[in-house]
């Protein structure tokens, strides 16, 4: 049985949490503006990574809140610190 990708955050099921597939969207195009991975599409400045907003899923496996959140605070700092505001 493949259990698929591994998860970057804690799985929430019962209470509120962020859609997986808007999460991972965001931080593959981070990573790949920081050089971590291939770019294909354009860069993201850390004041997309504050502005961004994520669709809450109740009752179907979502990202722990503040796990991501602390999470993008951290890429943020990285992406401001690579120049890329």
């Amino acid at each position: 049985m493949d259990a698929g990708p591994p998860r970057r955050f804690t799985c929430t099921r019962y209470r509120p949490g962020y859609s997986i597939a808007e999460v991972d969207a965001l931080i593959e195009q981070i990573e790949a503006t920081l050089g971590l991975r291939a770019r294909y599409g354009p860069p993201v400045t850390a004041s997309q990574v504050a502005a961004a907003k994520f669709r809450l899923v109740r009752l179907k496996p979502g990202y722990e809140m503040r796990e991501v959140d602390d999470a993008l605070d951290r890429y943020q700092e990285q992406l401001q610190g690579q120049g890329w505001a």
